[in-house]
């Protein structure tokens, strides 16, 4: 029998079928635990710039990009603060979870994570039929910063949020922002060693399975 079936929302730069390879370690272990894990990817996609450099572009080539597995969930407007392609990423998860779902809970990296916290509050409009998620745990997230983010806090649903002490991309400063956005009995906060990156150590991987069976009473 199915523990219940699980979210996973990728980075900026990312796709569904490349944050599965990249969180391994989580997903084979919630996978013995009898969770079914789920990855969406999002719609805004090719974002290298077809007028980039050719330099530029070879050299991102060299590391292994490929322009097939380059989405986003939104890209900032640095004038207005939008969030723009929100809207289309709301569509898709709409439509994805109606057919994949329902959830029991998200797991989110990245930019992932800061749009995962702000689908804990739009479920209830994408997915009025289902129930809502049960847990949240966001990996290197950071509190969501757009017109009318702020109706989306505070995250009442148990949270856990996962920070690399090395991470150069958000800085733990910057994670604080969403823990602080979230009910301070609700949360929960692990920190590794490493940098932007789903940790896929034993220590890391107990902590976040153990808060998913503690808050889904399994234990």
């Amino acid at each position: 029998m199915s523990a219940g079936k699980i979210l996973f929302l990728h980075g900026y730069t990312q796709s569904g079928p490349v944050f599965a390879k990249r969180s391994a370690g989580l997903r084979k272990a919630l996978g013995k635990l009898g969770f079914t894990t789920h990855y969406a990817t999002a719609p805004i996609s090719r974002l290298v710039p077809l007028d980039a450099p050719e330099e530029e572009r070879q050299a991102l080539f060299a590391k292994g990009f490929k322009e097939e597995d380059s989405y986003a969930w939104f890209v900032q407007d640095d004038a207005t603060g939008e969030y723009d392609g929100i809207e289309e990423s709301w569509a898709v998860l709409k439509d994805y979870i109606a057919k994949e779902g329902p959830f029991v809970g998200v797991v989110g990296f990245s930019q992932g994570a800061v749009l995962g916290s702000m689908l804990v509050h739009e479920m209830s409009r994408l997915a009025p039929t289902q129930d809502g998620f049960k847990f949240a745990v966001l990996v290197s997230g950071f509190r969501a910063r757009c017109p009318g983010s702020d109706a989306c806090y505070p995250i009442t649903i148990p949270t856990m949020h996962v920070m690399g002490q090395a991470d150069s991309i958000v800085s733990n400063e910057k994670s604080q922002t969403l823990v602080d956005a979230c009910v301070e009995d609700g949360r929960k906060v692990f920190v590794h060693p490493g940098g932007h990156f789903v940790p896929s150590n034993r220590e890391a991987v107990t902590a976040i399975t153990g808060f998913i069976k503690q808050v889904l009473k399994m234990d």
